[in-house]
């Protein structure tokens, strides 16, 4: 479960105003054995290649999105690049991170912290994701809201291990290729775990509500795009989702744009063969890592 629980984690950077709560009530866009056409960027230089492809952190077991296009990038690569690591000294650290700043103080219970209204929302959110009670009650709000989340990603069968990150990993490692990270676990940690390890209570009230009135599972529409390949659409729905929170989409994606675009420009001066997997929201728009790589000069191919 230690993996799961990082590659969930860590899939939360791709959902706008994270950590929230989605819902799993929809129906589904996602059919079985639906084929996916998701789009590719490439960049040539004199002295590399690069690919660039958006990820979507979890998926349906069941879309096909593996393309001949894909497939022809990855057998010219002899290095990958991705987020962060998922190896086994990266869910050390979070499990240590998670024991340091997600545990309520000794005595303290969530459902206590909560108003006696509030309370069987929060009952009633906790039985539709089919979470226990007992371990949900030491947490901080923010770790349970994160949870909550993750919960509901699986129990709509978007599981991590189908998300195109652990795919492009597995192909990587069984090949012993070369793999680069263009963040640590830490620092993906602390976008998404408040400094002080709190959360407001008011706003983890906010999200049991919108848990219950909400009825539209935040990842379909966003990966319906993005099976398209409609970059337009990826970047309108995170327009549109962060929209209220303007602090956020700078944290996760407009600051680590520009950082990510940095490190590819070293790449690409280095030389050689890469190919880069990242959030699919982190290269759509004008803030998009291709539009920051076309502004340094380059040369980018796709959408």
């Amino acid at each position: 479960m230690s993996r799961k629980l990082l590659l969930a984690f860590l899939a939360l950077l791709a959902l706008p105003g994270a950590p929230a709560l989605a819902d799993v009530t929809d129906t589904p866009v996602i059919t079985k054995d639906m084929k996916a056409r998701p789009v590719l960027w490439h960049i040539k230089t004199g002295r590399a290649q690069m690919t660039l492809f958006g990820s979507i952190h979890v998926l349906p077991a069941t879309l096909h999105w593996v393309t001949p296009d894909i497939l022809h990038a990855l057998g010219r690569t002899n290095i990958f690049v991705f987020e962060a690591p998922t190896d086994r000294t990266s869910r050390t650290t979070l499990d240590t991170l998670m024991a340091a700043r997600g545990a309520l103080p000794e005595g303290q219970s969530l459902r206590a912290m909560l108003p006696p209204e509030i309370q069987a929302d929060y009952d009633t959110v906790l039985a539709a994701a089919h979470l226990q009670p007992a371990l949900m009650d030491r947490k901080q709000p923010w770790l349970a809201s994160m949870e909550l989340n993750i919960a509901a990603s699986m129990n709509r069968s978007f599981y991590p291990d189908a998300g195109v990150d652990y795919v492009m990993m597995s192909w990587a490692n069984e090949r012993g290729l070369k793999v680069r990270y263009l963040e640590s676990v830490e620092e993906q940690f602390n976008m998404l775990a408040p400094p002080d390890g709190d959360m407001k209570m008011g706003e983890f009230q906010a999200s049991l509500k919108r848990f219950q009135q909400d009825r539209t599972f935040r990842l379909t529409p966003l990966v319906a795009a993005w099976s398209k390949g409609d970059v337009k659409t990826i970047g309108e729905i995170m327009d549109s989702d962060f929209a209220p929170y303007p602090d956020a989409r700078k944290r996760l994606l407009t600051d680590r744009n520009r950082n990510w675009a940095e490190q590819i420009d070293a790449m690409l001066k280095e030389g050689g063969r890469y190919f880069v997997t990242v959030g699919a929201a982190h290269l759509a728009g004008n803030d998009g890592v291709p539009a920051l790589l076309r502004a340094k000069g380059y040369t980018v191919e796709g959408p």
